[in-house]
């Protein structure tokens, strides 16, 4: 299940790269062209104009204004998001004395069949506590950002107003190596607090995903133009704000919630049956041994006679 939830991750931030790279096709002159210029880069980068007119030509102000927007937009699917990925950690913490039961037989299963069993097993748990086997986390509000980033990417790239601006001393066309650290950074700090509260057992299961996303930001915005690094470090400071919101307001409800639900909950005993000993058969007796059961059988032989007469 962790490695599906992380190929799941590494296919979607694939898909990112792909759709960024290879989205938008020219013509013969070179000049762009095609649905996703039309529709997402050049009504993108027509906003970005109108924001910097409105707040005296700062196009970083308006690509930061552009960010909280898109934010406050997919912010009730963010927290939709967090809410099951807690609320199934508190109901895999209640049910961890059998998940730890069916992991063993898991780990001791030895034929396609044994491992069969124990999967369904596994299976008939999280169906029975209402848990998902994706671990209730969803890569949605990545996969709705993609185009954004993508449109972003290539206004500031084809736009030279934009892309020849600057932003408190930073160009906003070309690449900004301080400020893909600071975006790196702020994510790292997002995992952090969201790892707050949480077992030992726990945060060494989320160590991989904590340091995959800050990693991912920081290869994004190394290799961007200065005005996307900005779009990230602001979603960076919106995600601390976020994740601060679920901890310390979502996260007590929601332990009060697991914790009903799962009082009376129906619990199913599950034993791990240990296969029994197979004793192997001697290859070749010994002469003595030979010996020793041709006389118990003639004994017994007589015996049979004796009570006949």
């Amino acid at each position: 299940m962790k490695k599906l939830n992380k190929y799941l991750l590494t296919g979607s931030l694939l898909s990112v790269m792909l759709f960024l790279s290879g989205c938008m096709s020219t013509d013969k002159q070179g000049n762009p062209e095609g649905f996703i210029y039309e529709f997402l880069v050049v009504p993108t980068q027509d906003l970005i104009l109108w924001l910097a007119d409105t707040f005296n030509g700062s196009y970083g102000f308006a690509i930061i204004i552009i960010t909280l927007i898109v934010r406050i937009i997919i912010l009730p699917l963010n927290l939709s998001q967090s809410r099951k990925s807690l609320a199934q950690q508190e109901r895999t913490a209640v049910i961890k004395p059998e998940l730890d039961v069916i992991q063993a037989k898991q780990k001791a299963a030895k034929t396609n069949e044994e491992k069969a069993i124990a999967q369904q097993e596994l299976m008939s748990l999280y169906k029975d506590n209402n848990m998902s086997m994706l671990g209730g986390i969803g890569c949605l509000p990545l996969l709705i950002q993609m185009p954004i980033f993508t449109a972003m990417f290539q206004a500031i790239r084809l736009s030279e107003p934009i892309a020849t601006s600057t932003f408190i001393g930073i160009n906003l066309g070309t690449r900004n190596i301080p400020l893909a650290i600071a975006a790196g950074l702020i994510y790292l700090v997002q995992a952090y607090v969201s790892m707050i509260g949480l077992s030992p057992e726990q945060k060494k299961q989320m160590k991989t995903m904590m340091y995959m996303n800050p990693i991912m930001i920081l290869m994004f915005t190394i290799s961007s133009p200065a005005g996307l690094g900005l779009y990230w470090l602001v979603g960076g400071f919106f995600g601390v704000f976020q994740t601060m919101l679920t901890n310390f307001y979502y996260k007590p409800r929601i332990q009060a919630e697991i914790a009903e639900e799962m009082k009376n909950r129906p619990k199913k005993e599950r034993v791990i049956k240990q296969a029994e000993p197979i004793s192997e058969q001697p290859k070749e007796l010994t002469n003595k041994q030979i010996r020793s059961h041709s006389s118990n059988t003639d004994s017994g032989r007589n015996a049979g006679k004796q009570q006949r007469r």
